[in-house]
């Protein structure tokens, strides 16, 4: 079993799981979109193309939902069995994907990966946006640290 503790306060966490379940829920709708078929004109490929992204997300997303569904969650507390630490991994770049391309678009790479982002001059929809992506950083990483 992998546990750990975020280092984020639980207030926060908890004021920023909404936008997580939102985050999480529209992840697997764009996911058909980051990933276009590559062969746009056969509509048989594209069923096929899409119903295999869907089914090969399908395990990620369940070990990542255990993370969140968790009733230890809403305080800080991590808990995964080791078994389901790669698909959460994979689910969670799926999400950080999706914020970066959605609620993150007008933020640069290097303010993003650098943290010198300025928040005073963001909306605060861009500001609740970075401190999830933050969070699923800080999951990943210790997830990461933890194999």
């Amino acid at each position: 079993m992998i546990e750990f503790q975020l280092n984020v306060d639980a207030r926060l966490l908890q004021s920023l799981l909404p936008e997580i379940e939102k985050t999480f829920a529209q992840s697997y709708k764009n996911k058909r979109h980051l990933f276009k078929c590559p062969i746009p004109d056969d509509e048989d490929l594209i069923h096929a193309w899409e119903q295999g992204l869907a089914d090969d997300s399908l395990e990620d997303r369940l070990a990542l939902a255990k993370i969140f569904k968790s009733p230890k969650f809403k305080y800080g507390y991590v808990e995964l069995e080791e078994s389901d630490a790669e698909a959460a991994l994979r689910s969670l770049t799926e999400l950080r994907l999706s914020l970066r391309e959605n609620a993150l678009s007008e933020v640069s790479d290097s303010e993003l990966e650098s943290g010198n982002l300025s928040l005073s001059r963001r909306q605060s929809s861009v500001k609740v946006a970075y401190f999830t992506y933050l969070i699923l950083a800080e999951i990943q990483e210790s997830l990461l640290a933890s194999e």
